[in-house]
This record gives C-alpha cells, structure tokens and sequence, in this order.
C-alpha cells in the first residue's frame, strides 16, 4: 500500500521542475536586453536554429504551468492549515504585481507582471471542478497554440497547471506516474514530428535575431521571405510547445527515478527553490555584463549564450550554497513577509 506523499515531497519535485525550467530562460530573454548580431558563422547560424527548435516557447511554457500549480499549491496548504487562504492569495499575487512591475522596467519583455494579472483573473476558477477546468485549458491550449501567439497561450497554460494540482498530479508523479513511459514516448514522437516541421519549414539562411514587420515599405524579396519563414517557424515553435515541454518533464521524471542521475539532478532543486530571485538574477547578470563588459555593443549568439550558460552555472552553485544556510532565497523571503505581513526568521535552524 502506497503511503501519503509529504508536502516537503512535493515540493522538492516542484523545485526540481522550476530549477529545470530557469535553466532554458536566459538563452531567450537575453534577446530583450541586449542587441544581437545577425548570424555570421555556422556556429552562430545553428546556436539560432537550436534556439528556435529546442528552447523558445519549451522553458516558457513550463514555467507558466508551474505557477499554475503552485497557485494551487498555496491556496490548498493556507486552507489545510486553516489560514485565510484568499487574503494570504491576494497579498501574494500583490506583492508579485509589484516585483514585476520594478522588473518591467528593465526586461521590457518579463512576464512576472503578467503572471500576477492573470492569477487574479482565474482565482475563481480554484472553485471550479477540476474537469472544468482541464478542458478549458486544454481547448485553450490548443486554440492559442494553433494560432501561434505566445503570450496567449500564458493564461491556458497555467490554467493547466492549476487543473493538474486538482487533480493531485504531483502525488501521483511522487507516488509512480503510471504509464510514464508511454507518456514519455508519445511526446518524443510528437516532438520529433514538430521539430522536424521547423527544420522543413525554416528558410536556408540565417535569420534575424529580432522578427518585424514593415509597414508602409517594401523589403527586398529575399529578405521579405526570409522574414515570412522567421514567423512561420515561429509559430511551429509556439504551437508544438506543449508538446516538447511534456517530452522534456517526462525525461527529467524518468532521469530522476534512477539513483546516478537523480544525485545529478539534485543541484537543481536549490536553484528551482530561488526561482524569483534567480529569474530576476538572470535580468540583473545579464544587463550587468552587456552594459559593463560589453559596452553595449551588438553581440553575436556564440557570445551571449556563453554568458547564459556561464550564469546559470554561477547561479546554481550560489544556490545550493545560499540554501546551506538560509530557508529561503532574498526575494522569497521578502515575497513570504510581504504576503504573511510579518518578519519571517530566514536563517536555517541548526541542530
């Protein structure tokens, strides 16, 4: 007979999934903080391509099914505990209105500020049965992704993760996912299918790191078609989001069940537990090395993803430093004051 799941056990995986979606964030978000060079070199040209086929619209879409769930999360345990899960909810979601706000003005394409008006639109929907909701989101899902525009997928998707905390999925994935691997094959099929409709679809040269339209003017033809290749490409890529978001969360799951590659996985958990302060880290390293180091000067994909790459390790190791001796993160910890309206003690106890 199976025993209850702890909710310290759910919230390890949760921090595992969060630490794994922020690993794939900056490679994307550092095209709205820095200016990028158009691919000169081969190494450039499939560093974009990869972006496009591998991340943009994958990490996104599993950080917004995340709070979706620990939108969930949150309001259960203040209920379980006898707390007044709606005011703590409202505090909460004002103190994240507030923290993405300061960071719009930095990372004009942030989506903290946009998580936090759409917790407040779907709060009601808490109350609604669960099946309610898994077909909204799933409809949704399917409707914005077919019609390509990504920040519309946002509400749906985490919409889906509120749905998947109704439906206990974390106690179930703690507990032996049944079917795991069937899950794990049908979303590795599907995304090979997407991924290969990209490469299809994607124009022979390199494109550019920003997609616009011209209006009023006339691009040359080589240019107007590659650009018109650029947006289809993008809009596979939103569309077959889902889909690879799923095969990737089923890997790090079925990773995860064996002994050697779980004790590799276990970094990520402290870097998932600082998912704020780290996401906005990302923002604050980022900006700090293009305006210090960089001079703010156009830079090629080979260059920024070595940054990228370079900070998510240092944020990782900070972490899992950091959490030797602190229960929360900076941030986290002025979230949870700011939504218990209370100095909350932020050293770990020791024994």
């Amino acid at each position: 007979m199976n025993q209850p799941v702890s909710t310290q056990q759910r919230i390890v995986l949760l921090d595992l999934f969060r630490g794994f979606a922020l690993l794939g964030l900056p490679f994307v978000n550092v095209l709205g903080l820095w200016s990028m060079l158009k691919p000169e070199n081969d190494l450039d040209f499939w560093i974009q391509r990869g972006l496009y086929f591998l991340v943009e619209a994958r990490f996104y879409d599993i950080f917004s099914f995340l709070f979706g769930l620990g939108f969930y999360l949150f309001m259960s345990r203040a209920a379980a505990k006898g707390k007044p899960k709606l005011l703590l909810y409202l505090l909460r979601i004002l103190m994240l209105l507030v923290i993405g706000y300061i960071h719009q003005q930095y990372q004009s394409g942030e989506t903290l500020f946009i998580y936090g008006i759409v917790g407040l639109i779907i709060l009601p929907l808490y109350w609604a049965p669960r099946t309610v909701n898994l077909v909204l989101a799933v409809l949704g899902c399917v409707v914005t992704a077919a019609l390509g525009i990504k920040i519309l997928t946002l509400p749906f998707l985490i919409l889906l993760g509120l749905a998947a905390g109704q439906y206990r999925l974390l106690e179930k994935i703690q507990n032996g996912l049944p079917h795991l691997r069937i899950i794990w094959l049908t979303a590795l099929i599907a995304s090979m299918a997407g991924i290969g409709i990209m490469w299809w679809i994607a124009p022979p040269d390199a494109m550019s790191p920003y997609l616009f339209e011209v209006v009023g003017a006339t691009l040359p033809v080589a240019e107007q078609t590659n650009m018109d290749a650029a947006f289809l490409l993008q809009h596979i890529g939103v569309a077959t989001g889902p889909v690879v978001s799923i095969f990737y969360l089923s890997t790090l799951l079925l990773l995860n069940r064996r002994h050697g590659y779980a004790q590799l996985l276990h970094p990520l958990q402290a870097f998932g537990r600082m998912a704020l302060t780290n996401y906005i880290g990302q923002t604050v390293i980022l900006l700090g090395v293009y305006q210090l180091v960089l001079k703010e000067g156009a830079v090629s994909y080979t260059i920024s993803s070595i940054v990228c790459l370079g900070a998510v390790i240092v944020q990782i190791i900070v972490s899992n430093l950091w959490m030797r001796w602190f229960e929360y993160g900076p941030l986290e910890w002025i979230w949870r004051c700011g939504t218990y309206l209370s100095f909350i003690p932020i050293r770990r106890k020791t024994s």
